[in-house]
């Protein structure tokens, strides 16, 4: 079913730890040397479940494209105002993760890049901290993440055993991963709203109480996870109307929310639907063909709590390189502060 590569930050929060423990293969981080004792209690709970992977970039997936990614760096910065990329001097620094930015992650070449250009500045005594501003680390990390998903996809598929989907709960990185850029081609895309079909637990539930659930209903998770991918497979090739494209796979998907409904409602877990989107990139032969200019469309489905809604939208995402290890063609934006709403109750 693929893993969960979460960005920009080498710590998951709680929301998303839940959705991989529920839904995916594993959870991957891009990390540092040094990670294992920066890691939460709640990612060490999921490390120990053999659920986490973490990712050096310049080690577990060599040859990471160093030129491309260079490039793309660039030509991301080139498009901010440069006040936004200036990182903070000592009155505004934090300290914290979101303006530190450990220069392991880096190749050697763009470290210096970045240094030669006055966007870093290197933390006294401890080089291999650069000091950031948070556009900039959103900017850096997301295009690590891509590449390291590019890798990964080239071996086995983004559904393979090693596949990995970006997903992140930083709006301005996830923008940074999929919007439009100067001198990059872009293509069409949709913009669907999975959060009806992936609830997660309500609050503080314990990563053991999820990973007991996961067990239990191992074979649930998997149809619901390979109902999910037909649907976006069938919304990225087809050169029909969604409604068409969802009405191939709509049987699958009902039977899957019916099998997941059922065990939700036997835990004893309260659950809520959190927003979850995913990016579609549609291959180039179809968005010419099926994307009006503005399209909101919404998908039906019954289920045993009612009608389900899984909502379209059009858009624009920059293309890369083609291909099934393209991995611009599904990625995935959490809310993790935002609800929608309970969908399960405990049972009395």
């Amino acid at each position: 079913m693929a893993g969960i590569l979460y960005y920009p930050f080498a710590n998951a929060p709680l929301p998303i730890l839940h959705q991989a423990v529920l839904y995916w293969d594993d959870l991957a981080t891009v990390v540092a040397p040094g990670w294992e004792r920066r890691l939460t209690p709640h990612m060490r709970e999921l490390r120990e479940s053999g659920l986490y992977r973490p990712v050096g970039p310049f080690l577990t997936y060599e040859p990471v494209d160093l030129m491309s990614m260079r490039e793309e760096i660039a030509q991301a910065i080139d498009g901010v105002p440069l006040e936004d990329l200036t990182p903070p001097d000592d009155r505004g620094y934090t300290r914290g993760h979101s303006d530190i930015l450990h220069a392991q992650k880096l190749d050697p070449a763009i470290s210096k890049d970045l240094i030669r250009r006055g966007l870093v500045r290197e933390t006294p005594g401890a080089p291999w901290r650069l000091v950031v501003s948070p556009t900039l680390l959103n900017i850096v990390v997301s295009i690590i993440a891509n590449s390291i998903a590019r890798s990964a996809n080239a071996e086995s598929g983004c559904s393979g055993r090693t596949g990995l989907r970006p997903h992140t709960d930083v709006l301005h990185a996830h923008r940074i991963g999929t919007s439009p850029m100067s001198g990059i081609d872009v293509t069409g895309c949709w913009q669907v709203d999975l959060s009806p079909l992936l609830p997660v637990p309500e609050g503080d539930v314990m990563i053991a109480d999820v990973l007991d659930f996961r067990r239990r209903y191992e074979s649930e998770r998997a149809r619901m996870m390979a109902a999910i991918d037909d649907l976006l497979h069938e919304l990225s090739q087809t050169r029909r109307h969604p409604q068409d494209a969802f009405g191939r796979v709509k049987r699958e998907m009902e039977q899957a929310v019916a099998d997941l409904h059922g065990a939700a409602r036997a835990s004893k877990i309260t659950w809520v639907v959190r927003p979850l989107s995913v990016t579609v990139a549609l291959v180039a032969s179809a968005s010419a063909s099926i994307l009006p200019a503005e399209a909101a469309i919404p998908l039906s489905m019954s289920s045993t709590v009612g009608a389900i809604m899984v909502n379209l939208a059009t858009s624009r995402v920059r293309e890369k390189a083609t291909g099934p290890a393209n991995p611009t063609d599904y990625r995935y934006l959490h809310r993790v502060q935002g609800e929608l709403g309970l969908t399960f109750p405990e049972p009395p």
